[in-house]
């Protein structure tokens, strides 16, 4: 007979440490939502952008976009790689970059590393290995970005059509080379990377800060108010205002009900009238409203002293060449034309029989359904002095700066691009041009029958056209100076005709860069030029001369200082930075052109090679010698060397303040509350 057994009693104690395994279990549960989270943001980090670089330049002026994603390239990668090609930069191929195919790979393995350090790893020295992996992410993301940048800018081809120096675009900020500018800037999917990565180096211990905090001072109540308080304020400054039914003023009617000395402030809008300002006003528009005159003649004419116009778009003037009708045309004395975006115009700003104008920070285009010469100046100035021309960006007009019968002006800081002659200059006397630049155009400058001339740091480059493409024409002209300019990538670097025009006139060009040209100076029957301390590298041709004897009536140094030339194969034994030797420049080829200008389309074909090496090294036909420079500097004295803004010093001040910031704070906050930091 069986016998029924009463079951026996667990004998397992709760002890008093059960409380402390059940706080683990929450402390895991922290652990456990901060890797989730950090899950979801890799995830989504697959299919953001990571990091996005916008190259400026002057044949695109709304910019051109590379974007990165962690597994490929978008944007203007076509025409990107075609500017680079000119300068001997790789081509960019998305499809042979090997951290593209390997970060696919990469994420989803540590998604399932995260996946696995969730349900299995303890607190302790693992879980920071699992936050490092994270941070390699961002981290090696911009450190092997820089080391491409680097190599891009420095293995380079040296047979590319323009030669310039080794440079390096910054991962970070800002970069100008030569006439470029690129700006690189991390994007969303970067900052999920380090907002994945922070979640977990130190999301539960945040967690659990913020959880004891609420426990000790919070109640479900006081949540629900701040929670209505913070929608009701969304709400609120969300809310549009209902549309009014009003009348919009004109211009033309403010302005009337205005004093002189008065500033009128025009709202918003599109304004389709032609404006006269008589009275001496401040015009200013707020949120850049538009000026639309209609395609009739001038859009503004300003007629009074003391004027300003500042804030708007202005567009939509005649289209009569015979009119030359401009955007803002200033009788008056004393304007101020400034911060203005003027555009499908004939001619943008004209100065005439008037003075004591500034036109400044203005953006500036013709009608660009017109060909360039059926497009008027951008700024024309004719019989007018002492004005201010400024900080102007200038393209697609005919001529950028135009000055006729005009004196004593000051035109400084402008870029002008994609124009007929980026300045044009006809009888005008006593001008001064500093850090301009004249770019991608027919002609960088054309200046003609006019006096006591002035340049400093001014760019002239890459003007190529057959028909000119000179970076500077000088044409009877006298007492000409020019320093510090930058002169490279032209058809012809300097022309010079008739320069100076005048006995007992000087033109001196010194400390200039005349670099990258077909042909570095041209001489036309010029007498009296002195060139000292310039940099003459990297051009086919370094001097051609037509009219006279260039080397006799032209000087090559001042003062025991003459120039640099690559093609110098000269020393320096006493090491004064001056050759020993003379610096001769001859030309069998360009003899040839003296007597027959129809061998010039041989010009830097193999035939002018083995005719200039022949009459070297078979002195029976001895060429011209074009220049005597008898003390060749040694070293250039300027060059085309990039530049930028901000420093390599952003990277890390970045990273620091991503990742020291928030771990201070809350490990701050949490000391305060427990005495010691308390790891999951």
């Amino acid at each position: 007979m069986s016998t029924l057994t009463k079951p026996k009693e667990s004998t397992r104690e709760v002890t008093a440490e059960s409380p402390v395994r059940f706080e683990n279990l929450r402390s895991d549960r922290l652990w456990v939502g901060s890797v989730g989270l950090a899950i979801v943001l890799m995830i989504v980090s697959y299919f953001l952008p990571l990091w996005k670089m916008n190259l400026e330049a002057p044949q695109y002026p709304q910019g051109l976009v590379l974007t990165a994603f962690g597994n490929r390239m978008e944007g203007d990668l076509t025409e990107i790689n075609s500017l680079n090609h000119y300068v001997g930069v790789k081509e960019i191929k998305p499809d042979s970059v090997f951290e593209l195919k390997l970060f696919p790979s990469a994420l989803w393995g540590t998604v399932a590393i995260l996946i696995a350090s969730a349900l299995l790893m303890r607190p302790g020295w693992k879980r920071w290995l699992v936050a490092a992996l994270l941070w390699a992410f961002p981290i090696g993301l911009l450190l092997d970005l820089q080391f491409w940048l680097y190599n891009y800018g420095h293995d380079r081809d040296p047979t590319a059509p323009y030669r310039i120096e080794d440079f390096t675009t910054k991962v970070l900020g800002t970069t100008h080379v030569v006439n470029f500018t690129t700006r690189t800037m991390v994007s969303w999917g970067f900052v999920t990377m380090v907002a994945a990565a922070l979640l977990v180096t130190v999301g539960p211990q945040v967690a659990r800060f913020l959880r004891d905090t609420w426990q000790n001072t919070g109640t479900p109540g006081a949540v629900a108010g701040i929670a209505g308080v913070l929608l009701l304020a969304g709400l609120a400054a969300t809310a549009q205002p209902a549309a009014a039914s009003v009348q919009q003023p004109s211009i033309a009617s403010l302005i009337a009900a205005a004093s002189p000395g008065d500033t009128v402030i025009v709202p918003p809008g599109t304004y389709r009238e032609q404006l006269v300002i008589d009275k001496q006003v401040t015009l200013i528009g707020e949120g850049r409203p538009v000026i639309d005159g209609g395609g009739t003649g001038d859009v503004v004419v300003i007629t009074a002293d003391g004027v300003t116009i500042r804030g708007f778009v202005i567009e939509g003037s005649g289209t009569n060449v015979s009119d030359e009708p401009t955007a803002v045309r200033l009788r008056g004395n004393n304007a101020v034309v400034e911060d203005n975006i003027i555009r499908n115009v004939l001619y943008g700003v004209t100065l005439i029989q008037s003075e004591g104008h500034t036109v400044k920070n203005n953006q500036i285009s013709s009608i660009d359904e017109f060909s360039t010469e059926r497009r008027g100046h951008g700024v024309y100035l004719y019989s007018t002095r002492d004005n201010r021309i400024e900080d102007n960006i200038i393209t697609r007009t005919k001529d950028g700066i135009f000055l006729g019968f005009a004196e004593f002006n000051t035109i400084e800081r402008n870029t002008v691009t994609d124009v007929r002659y980026g300045i044009h200059y006809m009888y005008a006397d006593d001008n001064v041009f500093m850090d301009n630049s004249f770019t991608h155009s027919t002609a960088g400058g054309a200046l003609m029958y006019s006096r006591r001339l002035r340049f400093e740091r001014n760019e002239f480059g890459y003007n190529r056209s057959e028909a000119s493409g000179y970076g500077l024409l000088f044409k009877d002209v006298d007492d000409v100076v020019m320093i510090d300019n930058l002169i490279h990538h032209n058809r012809l670097g300097i022309t010079m005709e008739g320069a100076p025009h005048t006995p007992g006139s000087v033109v001196e060009i010194t400390d200039n860069l005349i670099g990258f040209n077909q042909v570095a100076i041209e001489l036309t029957s010029t007498t009296g030029a002195v060139f000292s301390g310039n940099s003459f590298v990297g051009n086919l041709g370094q001097v051609e001369g037509r009219g006279g004897d260039i080397q006799k009536n032209n000087l090559w140094s001042l003062e025991g200082r003459g120039n640099y030339w690559d093609d110098y194969r000269g020393y320096d034994a006493n090491g004064d930075g001056i050759g020993d030797l003379e610096y001769r420049y001859e030309g069998a080829f360009d003899d040839l052109i003296q007597r027959n200008d129809a061998i010039r389309a041989y010009r830097f074909s193999p035939a002018q090679t083995a005719l200039d090496l022949g009459a070297k090294w078979f002195p029976v036909y001895e060429p011209k010698t074009r220049v005597v420079d008898p003390h060749p500097l040694m070293s250039p004295t300027m060059s085309l060397a990039g530049s930028g803004d901000n420093g390599p010093l952003m990277v890390y001040v970045a990273l620091l303040t991503l990742v020291a910031v928030p771990v201070a704070v809350f490990a701050s906050a949490a000391r305060g509350r427990r005495g010691g930091w308390q790891p999951c």
